[in-house]
């Protein structure tokens, strides 16, 4: 169990290293740890805008594993507590890529503003309801989006569904094995010569009337003269796609 610790830790760290560097400056990203991801104490927008994100997804955890009859408190991965919904953590660590991309999304498409974040006394930071519905609305997008499951064209808070209960079936002795790799998100390559030409003649005036931050264009920028790959979001890709320049 502490080699699997360590190797989550380790994995962690670059995962949220890597993110830190699609972030603009401007959201001033502190770090993953507790005393920044906290909601109690979170300190800067995106962990703010993460945390409020990770709680939707446990509350559709939740509803998963009581429809299909599952005590939340029992869980495998992480620790039982009568306080703590232990099964509905474990059931979120595959689908949490989704608070993600609807946190980063938010971010590129630049419809996040100051006036949706308040500052607590305690200097904490705290979603407004403008900012709260804007997050919600991001993240119910993406889990009504469609992924290939079972032959089938299924949306990803029914997979979460389906998920729950090939667990039970697993518990129950009806199935031999049970699998949470699948379904998998997939990433199409968009880093083609034709999109880097595109990102770095767009000039940033263009780029804001467009409605995104500066911030991240100048991240894509950097990306598309990298001879790395690179990905974009859908918003993104859509707006450069009908772009006439270049």
């Amino acid at each position: 169990m502490k080699y699997i610790m360590c190797v989550e830790i380790g994995v962690d760290w670059k995962y949220w290293n890597e993110l830190n560097k699609a972030i603009p400056e401007e959201y001033d990203f502190c770090s993953r740890i507790d005393q920044y991801r906290r909601a109690t104490g979170a300190g800067d927008k995106v962990n703010v805008m993460l945390n409020y994100g990770y709680t939707l997804l446990e509350a559709e955890c939740l509803r998963a594993i009581n429809t299909v009859g599952l005590d939340a408190h029992v869980g495998f991965l992480h620790e039982m507590n009568p306080s703590k919904s232990s099964l509905a953590y474990d059931l979120q660590e595959p689908f949490r890529f989704l608070v993600d991309l609807s946190v980063i999304n938010l971010i590129e498409s630049g419809k996040m503003e100051n006036k949706d974040f308040i500052r607590t006394e305690s200097y904490a930071l705290r979603l407004k309801p403008s900012g709260a519905k804007k997050v919600t609305e991001e993240f119910n997008n993406w889990m009504n989006k469609k992924v290939a499951y079972k032959k089938q064209s299924v949306m990803w808070s029914y997979a979460l569904l389906l998920k729950a209960r090939e667990l039970v079936q697993y518990l129950v002795g009806k199935r031999k094995t049970i699998d949470f790799i699948k379904p998998a998100y997939t990433i199409e390559r968009q880093d083609s010569e034709e999109i880097r030409k595109k990102i770095m003649s767009v000039s940033y005036s263009e780029w804001k009337k467009m409605g995104f931050s500066k911030g991240t264009l100048h991240y894509m920028k950097k990306n598309a003269e990298a001879d790395k790959p690179f990905t974009l979001t859908t918003h993104v890709r859509e707006r450069l796609e009908m772009w006439g320049g270049c």
